[in-house]
């Protein structure tokens, strides 16, 4: 490995690790971006809404309640560049877990829409296509049925519908 490609990947690295991830009040900051997730308490009417705010713009995306799960967190791409990283799924044996949508945190568009519900409909492979690595499991061992959100390890956000999902 040639010497300016270490250095180039250990500077991609110092500026993954400098950029504004936190989490807090059920809020992630991804770089110039602030998410957020509002997850329906109404059991007649449950939904979520991903909202991404970067400077001069707001997106409010809306997602239906078919998945009961919703994670979020900050990723970094092997480039450098930063992405919302979220995985919306449910949690039966014929269901998708690779449900993964990549929002650029830069413009707050999605760069990825959420693979479909079911195993077959998975988008694991794009995912990790477009992030140049390979995306690692969520942490969440607990999950918020409000809009706080559960704080995972590594600045993690999850999310569970406050509705039961046959």
């Amino acid at each position: 490995m040639k010497l300016t490609h270490l250095f180039g990947a250990v500077l991609i690295l110092i500026s993954s690790i400098t950029e504004a991830v936190a989490v807090q009040d059920g809020v992630l900051t991804c770089g110039r971006a602030t998410v957020s997730l509002f997850n329906s308490a109404v059991n007649e009417s449950p939904f979520y809404v991903l909202t991404i705010r970067v400077p001069g713009a707001e997106y409010d995306y809306l997602y239906y309640m078919d998945r009961e799960f919703f994670m979020l967190r900050c990723e970094t791409s092997a480039t450098g560049k930063m992405y919302v990283l979220f995985n919306w799924m449910c949690g039966g044996t014929g269901c998708n877990e690779a449900g993964f949508g990549l929002v650029d945190a830069d413009t707050g568009k999605i760069r990825l829409e959420p693979g479909g519900r079911w195993r077959s409909e998975g988008n694991w492979d794009k995912a990790s296509k477009i992030l140049g690595h390979p995306i690692k499991p969520f942490s969440c061992e607990e999950f918020s049925r409000t809009s706080m959100g559960a704080p995972g390890a590594k600045g993690e956000l999850c999310f569970v519908s406050p509705q039961e999902l046959g």
